[in-house]
């Protein structure tokens, strides 16, 4: 995604600086803000907001912008700052199903699971085959006790993409709500398998074992999950799981 380089050549001829450094330039800030993986996110946040501000992106570009600074707000921890550049984004290019899915995330985080699921089904409506948005929507409506649905989701989101670790385990997240013990336990060993450290997933196939009769390894994997999270325990009851 690059700049318009006519427009940097006239903006450099105004302020005498030569239009291949302006450029180069750029093309750093192109490069930080809009390239996968590259620096920390406080170097992304730097660099999309010298493209923000530079003001000589197409509306696409600009949305892209928008949506790479939320991310790296996102990865921060800081979700209000990341909601509102998800806003810019969509307001911006309010085709784009992604920018909706990442605001849903966001929201999610902060547990407005409420708001986020109104941006999943956003995401869905112009990307109705999104697996990642179908699988957020399935762990969102399986903490607003949707379970159905919720179930429904996760479902389709592994059509999509088998094998999921995030799908995996919000699907046996779902089942635990619902009291299918079993089912939880096959997803929660399949999401364990391919995510050892997931401590939700323990601490959750622990409460299916337990339900289900097998008291020393349900209590072998609420330890083993709490070595890796103190607070999980808090954490499931408050996405409503507790025993």
């Amino acid at each position: 995604m690059r700049r318009r380089i006519a427009v940097c050549t006239l903006l450099a001829a105004a302020i005498g600086a030569p239009a291949a450094a302006l450029a180069q330039t750029d093309a750093g800030f192109n490069q930080r803000c809009y390239g996968t993986g590259i620096g920390s996110p406080d170097m992304t946040i730097d660099a999309c907001t010298g493209v923000i501000a530079g003001g000589l992106v197409d509306r696409k570009d600009l949305s892209a912008a928008f949506k790479a600074r939320g991310n790296a707000y996102n990865d921060k921890g800081e979700y209000d700052s990341a909601i509102d550049d998800y806003g810019h984004a969509v307001a911006v290019n309010p085709a784009d199903g992604g920018v909706f899915n990442d605001r849903g995330a966001a929201y999610s985080a902060k547990g407005q699971y409420a708001l986020s699921i109104l941006d999943y089904d956003r995401a869905l409506a112009l990307e109705p085959e999104n697996a990642m948005a179908l699988s957020n929507r399935c762990f969102a409506k399986a903490v607003m006790g949707q379970l159905a649905e919720a179930l429904v989701d996760c479902n389709e989101s592994l059509r999509l993409r088998p094998g999921n670790s995030n799908t995996l385990a919000s699907r046996g997240f779902a089942n635990l709500k619902l009291g299918r013990s079993e089912a939880a336990i096959a997803d929660y060993d399949a999401e364990i398998q391919l995510n050892p450290g997931n401590s939700y997933a323990l601490y959750g196939r622990g409460i299916g074992k337990r339900l289900k009769g097998d008291l020393s390894g349900g209590n072998a994997d609420m330890a083993a999950a709490k070595t890796i999270n103190a607070s999980i325990a808090e954490a499931m009851a408050k996405l409503g799981v507790r025993l």
